[in-house]
């Protein structure tokens, strides 16, 4: 299921997660049945790279995370001994896995490493400048030859093809100036003659015993029994015409030509029919594919798709971190749809929340549950409560928890401070999650796909202690603390259910 267009690193996709104990243990227990989930969806899948690195996941998770946990000393003893018949289970299986594994990712890595070459190669003859068959090399900078230690060669001919070619060509005399001057454009003299303006007291004559009868073709016309009387006729008189009335001069010949260009065409109709052809097969239209969500920032979401999406070296905050989050599809309506819900709120001016769940299936995410659940709003805030009935429609349908939708009714589209600290929970249990804030009053922007940058924003929000609105520093390494999404998808496809828990 893993495609060769990244280079796998195991060590950055199965980072420990330091324990934060302002989320409660449960959370942690919850995070351990989603990765175990995760597992058995990419066993039965025969995906035996993400398998494995849900599996390091959940070892390092139970060993090392939950453990230091200041209320797992309190916890339940049946929890305990759970947890660590699945930990056994689970390094079992590691074993078994890991000679597998390791011959996968170097196949899978070499292909990359090929194919990244031949990306390189390509991208430099790209930058080659062609004419006739003969390749020029441009010039490469001095500090580039420095780099490479090569000279890039002058002359280099691209196929044997071209090369055979070049060799005809080099036994063949070069025409004579002359020549080529007879069969110019440019006249006689070419380059070197004087240019003369058009001269409009010489009119273009053309030919006036063009014969406008149509052909007939037997095979193909019915035959007319009742010919018009004259017809014949139409041909003998037209040599009889002036010839002056065949000769138009440049002027009147131009005013032709507009008069004609201001006709419509009659081959083409833009007009509807009166009677529209009857069809008797019926063609099913094929739904459109998925597009991405956030079109109108794919420049700057191009952009921080490295912050966002790549994590190169382990993070010293420990966060979970993988390579390359996996894709999350959002049926297209569903946002219309969560916003009929809210109406009643956003007219009152209140903020409106909703819980994001859905499936996993060949490593893409789908949003397949808008559950709305009991909440506390306020003009610029939204609290679920009773959380535990939204665990529970959650594990009933066997449910991944994907993020979160609210409404800003009267402010623009952003991530608040508080937005921010509520979503950091969402990507703890699952780094995929989303938030989606729906401005309907921002003219610029009506909706945004948001997500947490990885490891910058995640460590801000973690080690910040703040409550409320308060204002967050930028993340150590420059970037931003949250960013647009790049890998989520409106997917026509989709279909969800609302769940209605108010």
């Amino acid at each position: 299921m893993r495609s060769s267009t990244e280079r796998i690193n195991i060590a950055a996709s199965a980072q420990k997660l330091d324990v934060d104990n302002r989320i409660p243990l449960r959370y942690y227990y919850r995070i351990a049945d989603n990765i175990l989930k995760q597992a058995d969806i990419f066993r039965a899948e025969k995906n035996i790279i993400d398998l494995y690195i849900m599996l390091l996941r959940f070892s390092s998770l139970v060993s090392e995370t939950i453990p230091c946990h200041r209320d797992y000393g309190t916890s339940l003893k049946y929890q305990k001994v759970y947890l660590k018949k699945r930990l056994v289970n689970a390094l079992t299986e590691l074993e078994d896995l890991k000679p597998q594994v390791q011959q996968k990712i170097n196949e899978l890595n070499r292909i990359y490493t090929y194919q990244s070459t031949s990306l390189e190669q390509s991208a430099v003859k790209n930058q080659h400048l062609t004419y006739y068959g003969v390749t020029k090399a441009v010039r490469p900078a001095a500090r580039e030859l420095g780099y490479y230690g090569l000279r890039t060669p002058q002359l280099s001919y691209s196929n044997p093809m071209e090369e055979q070619f070049r060799r005809m060509s080099l036994n063949l005399l070069r025409p004579k100036e002359e020549t080529l001057s007879k069969h110019s454009i440019l006249g006689p003299n070419g380059l070197y003659g004087q240019w003369q303006p058009p001269r409009s007291d010489k009119g273009v004559k053309y030919p006036s015993n063009v014969d406008l009868t149509p052909v007939e073709f037997p095979s193909l016309q019915w035959p007319i029994e009742n010919e018009l009387p004259g017809k014949n006729d139409h041909s003998n008189s037209e040599p009889e015409a002036s010839s002056m009335e065949s000769i138009l001069s440049v002027d009147n010949y131009v005013n032709s030509e507009k008069s004609h260009a201001d006709e419509p065409c009659p081959m083409i109709s833009f007009e509807e029919s009166e009677t529209a052809p009857v069809h008797n097969n019926v063609t099913r239209q094929l739904s459109p594919p998925p597009v991405l969500a956030e079109v109108q920032d794919l420049v700057h979401a191009t952009q921080a798709s490295k912050t966002d999406c790549t994590v190169e070296n382990p993070s010293v905050d420990g966060l979970v971190h993988s390579e390359s989050p996996l894709e999350l599809h959002i049926a297209t309506t569903m946002m219309e749809s969560f916003m009929k819900l809210a109406k009643s709120n956003t007219d009152r001016n209140l903020e409106t929340c909703g819980v994001l769940a859905g499936s996993l299936k060949n490593r893409k995410f789908y949003v397949t549950a808008l559950i709305i659940p009991k909440q506390e709003s306020t003009s610029n805030s939204c609290q679920t409560t009773n959380e535990e009935e939204i665990f529970e429609v959650q594990d009933k349908k066997s449910l991944f928890p994907l993020g979160w939708i609210h409404t800003h009714p009267t402010q623009s589209c952003f991530m608040s401070s508080i937005d921010l600290h509520t979503h950091y929970s969402y990507q703890i249990m699952l780094p995929e999650a989303v938030a989606i804030v729906m401005a309907p009053t921002d003219s610029s922007r009506k909706h945004g796909i948001f997500r947490l940058t990885t490891p910058g924003g995640m460590s801000v929000i973690r080690q910040c202690q703040q409550r409320g609105f308060h204002p967050h520093n930028p993340p150590s390494d420059g970037g931003s603390v949250y960013n647009t999404c790049t890998d989520v998808y409106m997917n026509p496809s989709v279909k969800f259910d609302v769940i209605e828990l108010r």
